[in-house]
């Protein structure tokens, strides 16, 4: 009996020497198991403030209506996840039904350090990639937002959603995704940023206004953003610009790897210039490997408005844009819009002026002309571009500080495409093209195969003969 309490001793020892090590090692707080807050199909406001670092947040399977949730503090080692439920038989889907128009279908008000995933597999699911989230309407008037991340978010992620926003069958107003607040003023919150933001993986669709609205006007005084990457979405059927973003000043800023279809299918006159596939204003961003093909104006346009002055100090906004192809850029056209090309790049006067590094895109059939940079730029560079059947305006114009250098213009039939009839850019072995770009060249192309493939590198988007 001795001897037995003696190893009861030692083991219980041991188990304590295992705790205070786990304990120092990770924070006694992170001891305590994650819980599971499930949020029933009749709640409308879920109060997050109760809900721990690391746990998750699960939105049964099912159809409800729409969401608030609101309060939620993770930290960067142990975000909050909100969640499809991995054990339910189908998606989450949030819906409004009736009501008046306004207002947001799924609201995330002050969610910093939080996870929005609808990644899980629930039973049954098909194989390749799923949206365990829905977000969308069957009736009633539109939403300002499907999905809108207000308050003081900030650091967190939105995967793996779809956004129906059921245009123009249906809906007559409303952005796929919203971040911003106007209540969120940067003079009352002064050194904060909106940062750390991750949209990737989601698939938003037939939204009458902008597929992703992301950050704020410069004259609203709203909260700025840096460090926000977008990155393998997929964009179609949009009433105005495909992917907007604003106010990105500072940090590391990036749109890649989207596909952008059909932006700008909106009619309304008043709203001239909001017809683009990806659009930057008054912000530093590299845009890069995107697909965007038939837009009611620019494909892709980078563009300070109304502030930040030059004198403020919130240059130099450089838009790096690079391995994009972009098709059929004011396709959509009306005869309201303003010019369209296939990459614009300019400012207003007395605005801090963007700098253009412009490299190895693929434009084809622009309605305007491919490349059009404005005089109110900063110094940069227009650099081995394939401009191929684009308008009947100079096909690439730029002030004389510019340098235009190594590009390629002319008509589609001489750039010896694959199949440019099935919308196949990559270059055929005997395409002037191949092999004729400049010693200066990104480390990757569209596809992310390496450059150089077998030789010197290729000029446009696409590196190596197919």
């Amino acid at each position: 009996m001795q001897q037995f309490r003696a190893e009861g001793s030692a083991v219980a020892y041991a188990v304590a020497k295992w705790a205070l090590i786990v304990a120092m090692s990770f924070g006694a707080n992170e001891l305590a198991l994650a819980a599971d807050h499930r949020i029933s199909p009749q709640t409308t406001k879920f109060n997050c403030s109760s809900v721990r670092p690391g746990d998750t947040i699960t939105i049964p399977s099912g159809e409800r209506g729409p969401l608030k949730i609101y309060d939620c503090d993770g930290t960067a080692g142990n975000p909050i996840v909100i969640r499809n439920d991995p054990d339910g038989s189908g998606r989450a889907v949030l819906r409004r039904t009736s009501g008046s128009g306004g207002g947001f279908i799924f609201d995330c008000n002050h969610c910093v350090h939080v996870e929005i995933d609808g990644s899980y597999k629930w039973r049954g699911a098909p194989g390749g990639k799923t949206y365990g989230i829905k977000v969308t309407m069957t009736g009633g008037q539109g939403p300002s937002a499907f999905v809108r991340m207000g308050g003081l978010s900030r650091n967190f992620t939105i995967r793996n959603i779809e956004i129906d926003g059921a245009w123009p069958a249906l809906n007559s107003s409303g952005s796929g995704i919203r971040v911003n607040d106007n209540a969120a003023e940067r003079s009352k919150y002064p050194g904060l940023w909106r940062e750390g933001i991750l949209i990737e993986d989601n698939y938003i669709h037939h939204i009458r206004s902008e597929g992703m609205y992301i950050g704020p006007n410069y004259k609203n005084g709203e909260i700025p953003l840096r460090d926000v990457e977008i990155r393998y979405n997929q964009v179609e059927d949009i009433g105005w610009d495909g992917i907007n973003v604003k106010s990105m000043w500072s940090g590391d800023n990036s749109i890649h790897h989207n596909f952008v279809r059909r932006s700008g299918k909106n009619g309304e006159s008043s709203k001239t210039s909001q017809y683009s596939g990806i659009k930057n204003i008054s912000g530093t961003v590299k845009i890069y490997n995107n697909w965007i093909e038939t837009t009611g104006q620019h494909g892709i346009v980078s563009w300070t408005q109304d502030g930040p002055k030059a004198s403020e100090g919130k240059g130099p906004l450089v838009a790096h844009v690079w391995n994009n192809v972009v098709v059929d850029a004011g396709g959509l056209w009306r005869p309201f819009m303003a010019k369209s090309y296939g990459i614009s790049i300019g400012a207003q006067d007395g605005c801090e002026k963007p700098v253009p590094n412009i490299y190895n895109n693929t434009v084809v059939d622009s309605r305007d002309g491919a490349i059009s940079i404005g005089s109110n730029t900063g110094a940069g560079f227009v650099r081995d571009n394939i401009a191929a059947g684009s308008g009947t305006n100079p096909v690439i114009t730029a002030p004389v500080f510019i340098k235009l250098i190594n590009n390629r213009v002319g008509p589609v039939s001489q750039m010896a495409f694959v199949d440019p009839s099935r919308k196949q850019f990559r270059l055929k072995i005997s395409s002037p093209a191949r092999n004729d770009g400049s010693s200066d060249f990104p480390p990757t192309d569209f596809d992310d195969i390496k450059r150089p493939r077998d030789g010197a590198p290729d000029q446009g988007a696409f590196e190596g003969a197919n």
